[in-house]
């Protein structure tokens, strides 16, 4: 059975639109709106009412949303039982796409050669909320997020990691000489942005209140999502982009990027590794675990050792 559609519908009644629901699940939003016109037309009903800012369901919506919450949580069970059957452990992590561009390659690298036979391993990209939500409803067995100073993690298991920094870069003999800068300096520059709502947007708008200013006060900003296509427009020398010092450490290394510290800007946002309270720890998961802390040349933790 084919529960993308239903899948949608529960998405998007939780985000409140579908243009949210797009983000989370990688489509358009005109993808979006044609599954729940499909869902509509199959079962003769409107399920949602589209007339006010936030979508709101309908009375028939809000019992086929009950009813596919248990589908999904089902499907999801028997997923992981399948898997079982297999005999093929397979672990889904999921953390932030700064994370992942930077550190991923090493880490899928080292385990794939200790697990190859073994294992399956899933890799998702998605913002801190989204993470912990997975991870609460078990799609993922382990999440790593930045910038959570907001998030309520008292429930889950949650280990600190070496902290992200977070710079503006330049190209060299853009005009921007200093490496500590006011915010001023940044303010009159084109600066380029994965999207709105990104964990970098969320991490400059707090760095900004925190020194009394509105990250609004970037008025010539621009949104692309895709990270290699905003680090090529900065070469280019076309505008400054604010990101972390991890995902663009080979540029800055090789000089076709200089960084670039705002006065009283918070110098990094933390990182952290979370996982459900109480887990027992297959080998297999405390591989990937173990290699995540050695990309950073530290142990982890005794009581993640597998018992």
């Amino acid at each position: 059975m084919d529960f993308t559609n239903l899948k949608t519908l529960v998405v998007s009644v939780e985000c409140g639109s579908f243009s949210k629901a797009a983000d989370i699940l990688c489509v358009t939003q005109s993808a979006v709106s044609r599954r729940i016109k499909i869902l509509e037309d199959h079962y003769g009903q409107l399920l949602l009412d589209r007339s006010g800012i936030t979508l709101k369901l309908t009375a028939a919506g809000q019992l086929l949303v009950e009813k596919a919450r248990l589908l999904l949580k089902m499907e999801q069970e028997f997923l992981h039982e399948l898997e079982l059957l297999a005999c093929k452990r397979k672990i889904s992590f999921c953390c932030t796409a700064p994370f992942g561009i930077s550190f991923l390659p090493d880490i899928f690298t080292r385990f794939m050669s200790r697990n190859s036979q073994t294992s399956e391993l899933s890799f998702v990209f998605d913002m801190p909320e989204g993470a912990l939500k997975g991870l609460k409803e078990k799609l993922y067995d382990l999440v790593l997020i930045e910038f959570c100073e907001d998030l309520n993690l008292d429930e889950f298991a949650v280990y600190p990691l070496p902290d992200d920094e977070m710079v503006f870069v330049s190209r060299p003999g853009f005009g921007i000489d200093n490496k500590v800068v006011t915010v001023e300096t940044m303010l009159g520059q084109r600066l380029y942005c994965k999207k709105s709502g990104c964990c970098a947007r969320r991490f400059l708008e707090k760095s900004m209140h925190a020194i009394g200013r509105d990250a609004a006060e970037f008025r010539n900003t621009v949104y692309f999502d895709d990270i290699p296509f905003i680090i090529k427009a900065v070469q280019a020398g076309e505008g400054v982009t604010f990101i972390s010092r991890s995902v663009v450490a080979s540029y800055l290394a090789e000089g076709s990027l200089v960084s670039h510290h705002v006065e009283g800007f918070a110098p990094s946002r933390p990182r952290r590794l979370v996982l459900e309270k109480n887990r027992n720890l297959d080998p297999t998961l405390f591989d990937l675990i173990e290699g995540i802390f050695h990309r950073f040349s530290l142990t982890p933790p005794a009581e993640l050792t597998p018992r």
